[in-house]
């Protein structure tokens, strides 16, 4: 049998012969940039978020960029974010002339170890950055008050995170601003790149709306040094049709991650899948487990030759990466799992033959040693 790590073609065909009937619509209007339909899926996006303001973007790592920025983050200032941030979380970061300081992970959720931010605060702070890492939420209860405490910022790192909560509210509405990707195989996906930043503050929308239109606050009239970060009418018309099947799509794989769960729960734990947060839900962008007893390298080696694709988020903290030539805080265990963890195929339409047999096949290979 063969099992595909991720799949596209459900989520893609409930909405094709829509787009292209409404991308003809589009062309024949010969309006391209900014249009309605962007303001559309964005109105669309906060009202389901229930936040008072989205603006779409570029993508999603560009939408870090400008809500640090709207923010304030600038140079010399230090952000927080957790070790096993994605690439993107920290070259944001970076761009904006910040110092990242990387806080631990629980090792259990894989999520920011909340423990740890208050020892990396110093006079220079401007602004937390938790990641909702795999389609659970962190505890955003807790960092939303350390951060209140010093006077900080929050922004929300969404991009694995569509629809996922904490407690009552959703991944994006707890901080300053919440920022999302679209990537084509994020859950809520278009058809190429594509972001956008969510926030209940004016300041920040307004600033936000002017920095991805090259500062223009009207006309010609260019108040701040800003970028080419809009995002397109073709694939805002993809978002806000998508935005009908979310929910439908957000719930199979939901189902899928439980079935995941009961099927290693029966085979004895061969692997160690994360831990859920009583407080959270999960919407299983990805599901990832830790291979604690038996070589990760090897056991991702013994799936594909049984027609298994995985992946892994991620193989080295960005820390470690050979572009990121500054000091880093100790983290271990980032360091730890990072060597461990494995993302097993999940997708909308995934059966529960496809996942009986990826769950038979690692436990097979790991009693076979």
């Amino acid at each position: 049998m063969e099992v595909k790590f991720t799949k596209l073609e459900i989520p893609t065909h409930q909405i094709k012969n829509r787009y292209l009937k409404s991308i003809k619509k589009l062309l024949n209007d010969g309006n391209f940039i900014l249009t309605k339909e962007v303001l559309e899926f964005e109105e669309a996006w906060a009202k389901i978020l229930n936040v008072k303001y989205c603006i779409g973007t570029s993508n999603g790592a560009d939408s870090l960029y400008l809500a640090l920025l709207a923010c304030g983050v600038g140079p010399g200032d230090e952000v927080i974010t957790q070790g096993n941030a994605y690439n993107a979380t920290v070259v944001a970061i970076l761009r904006t002339g910040a110092v990242v300081r990387f806080a631990d992970i629980s090792p259990d959720t894989l999520q920011i170890d909340t423990s740890k931010i208050e020892k990396l605060i110093t006079p220079k702070t401007k602004a937390i950055l938790p990641v909702h890492l795999f389609g659970q939420a962190n505890n955003m209860e807790t960092i939303c008050k350390i951060a209140q405490n010093h006077g900080l910022a929050v922004v929300e790192d969404c991009a694995q995170a569509h629809l996922a909560r904490f407690k009552d509210k959703f991944a994006g509405s707890w901080g300053d601003a919440g920022a999302f990707s679209f990537y084509p195989t994020k859950n809520l996906g278009a058809f190429g790149d594509a972001g956008a930043v969510v926030t209940n503050d004016e300041k920040i929308y307004k600033k936000i709306l002017s920095l991805r239109n090259l500062g223009e606050i009207s006309k010609n009239n260019h108040e701040y040094f800003g970028f080419n970060m809009r995002l397109d009418p073709i694939q805002a018309l993809c978002l806000k049709l998508k935005l009908d099947f979310l929910n439908k799509n957000t719930e199979k794989r939901e189902g899928a991650g439980v079935y995941y769960d009961k099927l290693i729960e029966k085979a004895g734990f061969p692997v160690k899948p994360v831990k859920r947060d009583q407080n959270a839900n999960h919407v299983y962008h990805l599901y990832v487990v830790q291979s604690e007893n038996y070589d990760r390298d090897k056991l991702r080696k013994e799936l594909l030759n049984r027609g298994i694709q995985t992946a892994i988020h991620y193989p080295f903290p960005v820390y470690r990466q050979q572009f990121y030539q500054k000091p880093a805080d100790f983290c271990p265990v980032t360091n730890e799992v990072s060597g461990k963890i494995l993302s097993l195929p999940i997708f909308v339409g995934i059966t529960k033959k496809e996942q009986k047999y990826v769950i038979q096949s690692i436990k097979e290979i790991i009693s076979n040693g």
